[in-house]
This record gives structure tokens, C-alpha cells and sequence, in this order.
């Protein structure tokens, strides 16, 4: 008897230097790594550049723009993950069993989009919940906003939290080019756009001579432009320094060189870099929005609010405490061991086990 075939969707992986490239890649390697558990054969359905990605020794699918209108994969498939909401190439046949898996609906909260947009957005997630035989989503917060949406019931659902992907053996840190002195910085990273709040961390650049690096894709223009007007608002536009994407080497080096991280997303599913961060064990700063507070637990500080002197006298409260005590550093290293690729790889492939095996 022929084994199932698992097919992957990681189309995401089109989008270099995003969460659902990091969610797609470190995934899947790690279902590869562990795929001696499985009860069927694994492949990926990949953007063309993205093949060989989890080595040689798997199949691949490419990703093509016509498959949004009649997809000849997924009669290769008896199991599909779709690993995004929203995919234009979730297969619609009954008898492909399909996981999906939920980072978020931030299409409700971001106030972008028309309320007829929404609905038509939000009405496609929930053709594709009715569809799946089993729905994960990445974090406690995300499940519980969704089903404030979208109608669950009798509905297999579970909460798979994301990995930390830290390899500084395989990405040996190294110093952006665009680091020219030594000043001491505060650092952050994330798709520029309006969701990010990258905008409220310029005040914090008042009463020190901290320089604010916040690096990631330029999604939005007109919000890079709202962030340099707030820094020449405070006078402080020779400090604020938007390299754009940086190499996850890169990466590694402001996290392991800043003087705290700070991460006010008010718009997030997980925040892959916050558990990034924990691993080089600075001082954690967030927003109380969304799953941070879920995420960073009792490991990070928090800004209760945005007002500018609030933030400041929080981030200084932390820097003192953070480098007067190993309190929070214990409490760091303990909680990113909850955060890691190869446990939530076997989560999905017991997913993927049951479900075949209904």
C-alpha cells in the first residue's frame, strides 16, 4: 500500500525577510528533520528559488501564478498544510484532508481596509476553517480573537507556538556595513508599516545618546516618512538609522550589540523577534498589545502606554534593573526553551498522523 503524500504549502517564502518566511522555512526543516515520524511522504510547495531549501533529500512543488485559478497539485496531495490564512491556493476538493494554520486577522484591526473588504476577507478565512479538518493557530491571543469571528464548533483546534531559529554557528554574527561608530543603540526590526508603531520608540532617544536602528522591508512609504518627520520633531534625525533588510547575520549582531530591544507592534499574531531576542538576553522591551504579553511573559518589560515620558521612565527603570540583576536573564533562559521548531514540528506531524488516520 502507497504511502500519503503530505504536500507543505510555503509559498509565503516568495516574501524574503518577513514572519511567514521565517514560519514557512524553520518549519519545515524541522518537519524534515523529524519526518521518520510521519506516516506518509513530505514535499513542499515552493516559489522556484526556493527549491532544495530543506535539502536535497525531499520533494518540491513549484509555485506557480496560475495555480491560483486551477492548481494541478493538489491532485499529487492526501494531506494539505496550509500554512497562512488567506492562501489563494488552499485546495477546495473533499477528499484532500487539509490542515490550516492562523497567524492572525490583523485585517480587522488595522483600520486599512474598507468594512466591505474586510468582510470579504474574513469571509474567505471562514470558507477555509469550514474546509480544514483540523485549525492551529500560533498563539493563545490569535486562537482566542478568532473565535470571536469565526464559529468553531466541532472544529479539531490547537495552539502550536512558533520556534526560536537562532544559529549563530550557521549565521555567525557580523556587523552591518552601515554601522559606522561605536554608540550605543537601541535596536528593532519588523516590516515597516503603520501596525509596527515603530514611530512611538523616537522619544526614547531623549535624555541619552542612544541611536534607534529599526531594520526590516519598507512596506509602507508614507510610514517610513511619518517615522523620519517624528525624528526631525525631536531633533534627532542624525540617530534614527533605517537600514531597511538586513542578513539574518546582520540580525544576530544588533541583537547581540543593542542596549535593549524594544518591539511596540500593536498588530501581532506572535513576534517571531521577540523570542529571537531572548536569546542574547538584553533587556526586552513591548507593547501590552495583542500576544506580546502571552509571548514575553515574565522575561520582558512592558510600556503600558505610548506617551513619550511614560516610555522613557519605563525603558530606564529596565536598564537599570535589567544590568543590576541576573533575575530577569534566569527568567529569559527558562522561557525561550518553550519557544522551539522541532516541538512544534512534532505537534503538526501528529496533527498531520490523525488526521490521516480519521
Amino acid at each position: 500500500m502507497s504511502q500519503s503524500r503530505i504536500i507543505v504549502e510555503d509559498e509565503r517564502m516568495k516574501y524574503p525577510f518577513t514572519g511567514l518566511f521565517t514560519f514557512c522555512e524553520q518549519l519545515s526543516k524541522s518537519l524534515v528533520k523529524n519526518k521518520s515520524q510521519l506516516n506518509g511522504n513530505l514535499s513542499f510547495y515552493v516559489p522556484k528559488n526556493q527549491v532544495g531549501f530543506a535539502g536535497d533529500q525531499i520533494g518540491y512543488h513549484i509555485q506557480q501564478s496560475w495555480h491560483k485559478f486551477f492548481n494541478p497539485i493538489h491532485a499529487k496531495a492526501d494531506l494539505w498544510h496550509g500554512t497562512y490564512q488567506g492562501s489563494r491556493y488552499f485546495p477546495s476538493r473533499k477528499k484532500i484532508k487539509k490542515i490550516l494554520t492562523i497567524h492572525d486577522l490583523n485585517f480587522l484591526v488595522e483600520q486599512k481596509k474598507s468594512e466591505a473588504k474586510q468582510k470579504k476577507l474574513l469571509d474567505k478565512v471562514r470558507r477555509q476553517v469550514e474546509q480544514a479538518d483540523h485549525v492551529t493557530a500560533i498563539s493563545q491571543f490569535t486562537l482566542d480573537f478568532i473565535k470571536q469571528h469565526i464559529d468553531f464548533t466541532n472544529k479539531p483546534v490547537d495552539v502550536i507556538y512558533n520556534g526560536c531559529n537562532v544559529d549563530t554557528e550557521t549565521d555567525v554574527p557580523s556587523k552591518p556595513k552601515f554601522i559606522q561608530d561605536d554608540k550605543p543603540f537601541l535596536f528593532s526590526i519588523g516590516t515597516i508599516a503603520e501596525k509596527k508603531n515603530f514611530h512611538v520608540l523616537v522619544p526614547l532617544l531623549k535624555g541619552n545618546d542612544f541611536n534607534l536602528i529599526v531594520a526590516g522591508i519598507y512596506q509602507q512609504d508614507s510610514y517610513v516618512e511619518k517615522i523620519k518627520a517624528e525624528a526631525k520633531k525631536h531633533g534627532v534625525s542624525d540617530r534614527v538609522i533605517l537600514p531597511g533588510s538586513v542578513t539574518t547575520a546582520e540580525k544576530w549582531w544588533l541583537m547581540q550589540n543593542s542596549e535593549a530591544f524594544v518591539f511596540p507592534s500593536i498588530a501581532e499574531g506572535f513576534g517571531i523577534p521577540v523570542v529571537e531576542a531572548m536569546y542574547f538576553e538584553k533587556p526586552i522591551l513591548l507593547s501590552t498589545h495583542t500576544c506580546l504579553p502571552e509571548i514575553g511573559g515574565d522575561a520582558a518589560y512592558y510600556f503600558t502606554d505610548f506617551e513619550p515620558e511614560n516610555m522613557q521612565r519605563t525603558l530606564q527603570q529596565a536598564m537599570h534593573d535589567f544590568y543590576n540583576s541576573s533575575e530577569k536573564k534566569v527568567l529569559m533562559r527558562d522561557r525561550k526553551l518553550k519557544f522551539n521548531w522541532d516541538h512544534a514540528a512534532m505537534r503538526y506531524i501528529d496533527i498531520y498522523n490523525k488526521t490521516l488516520g480519521q
